[in-house]
């Protein structure tokens, strides 16, 4: 298990590496960051006032020069200053994504119970009307757009019925978990967590078809073990991965931003961030240092989904 783990830290640090070139490139595509920096002002700038902004960004360095410098800084911990609101990085990030993480638990949450529970549902009752429920459930959560759901959640549940409040976070103080704040969190969670359950579903009852219909599964009801035995223990643990592995990228995604259920219902997360603030703006810095943000967190997913895997299953565990 320790070599089998330490081919997968090689190859995610091999990952991340090219992942810091990447992103440099591109950062360095776009227009001028000076233009950024200056805005609209009307004023006379000289040009060694512009010299100063360059050295003061490290513009005025040569290009591997300057990728060294950003690569340390982000051994440090250190994202740069955005040009455009002319604070650090981390902060503007740190400020975000606490938002955000509520929003992705809450819909992780939401797809994992709902999808494993209905696709180990709709397998046991192959054929009968669970099973056609279930996948009708999961055939409109696929389809319908999150922007057209969650238009029509807020019209339904907070306009028509008033259930849920949108539009706001609310007063977000006091116990976390208290109904006053929990509740301006359900409908977005839901609408985000949708079409993931479905996509989990799916996953889970291909799997545990495949599964319960093995010849191990047939010796053990033969042998008298219980139901709930057969199916949780020997069916769900032996058809999990592929949903885990669903679940794991998914719930990368959501902390990565869901800028359309950000935008529907206006929650300040890092997705809008990273949208209109660093690529409409061309903040190159702030840019880097969400894009990084993002690229970090997937590769940290899919190695705890590796360790998952070799804990599940001893065929991998000794590779």
């Amino acid at each position: 298990m320790a070599r089998f783990l330490v081919r997968r830290a090689i190859s995610i640090f091999i990952s991340l590496i090219g992942a810091t070139v990447f992103i440099f490139i591109l950062t360095r595509l776009g227009p001028d960051p000076i233009d950024l920096y200056l805005g609209d002002t009307q004023v006379e700038v000289s040009q060694e006032f512009i010299d100063l902004v360059r050295a003061e960004f490290g513009l005025d360095r040569s290009l591997p020069e300057q990728y060294g410098i950003w690569v340390w800084s982000l051994l440090r911990f250190d994202m740069g200053q955005s040009i455009g609101s002319a604070r650090p990085v981390k902060d503007i990030i740190r400020d975000h994504i606490t938002v955000t993480l509520r929003l992705a638990m809450g819909a992780w949450i939401f797809a994992i119970v709902v999808g494993l529970s209905m696709g180990v549902l709709s397998a046991v009752k192959r054929g009968k009307s669970w099973d056609y429920s279930a996948r009708t459930l999961a055939l409109f959560g696929q389809a319908i757009p999150q922007f057209w759901s969650g238009v029509m959640a807020i019209l339904l549940f907070a306009v028509i019925l008033g259930w849920f409040p949108a539009g706001t976070l609310g007063k977000q103080e006091g116990f976390p978990l208290a109904w006053t704040n929990l509740r301006y969190w359900i409908l977005p969670c839901i609408v985000l967590g949708w079409p993931a359950s479905a996509g989990i579903m799916r996953l889970t009852r291909s799997s545990m078809l495949e599964i319960l219909d093995s010849e191990y599964i047939k010796l053990a009801r033969a042998k008298g073990v219980g139901t709930w035995t057969v199916i949780w223990k020997h069916g769900l643990r032996n058809a999990v991965i592929p949903p885990l592995t669903s679940a794991l990228i998914l719930m990368a995604d959501y902390l990565n931003g869901a800028l359309v259920v950000e935008i529907i219902f206006s929650l300040p997360g890092i997705g809008q961030v990273a949208l209109q603030q660093a690529v409409y703006d061309n903040d190159w810095p702030l840019l880097a240092g969400t894009v990084f943000v993002f690229i970090g967190i997937y590769v940290s997913f899919a190695f705890v989904a590796d360790i998952l895997y070799a804990l599940i299953d001893p065929r991998i565990r000794y590779q």
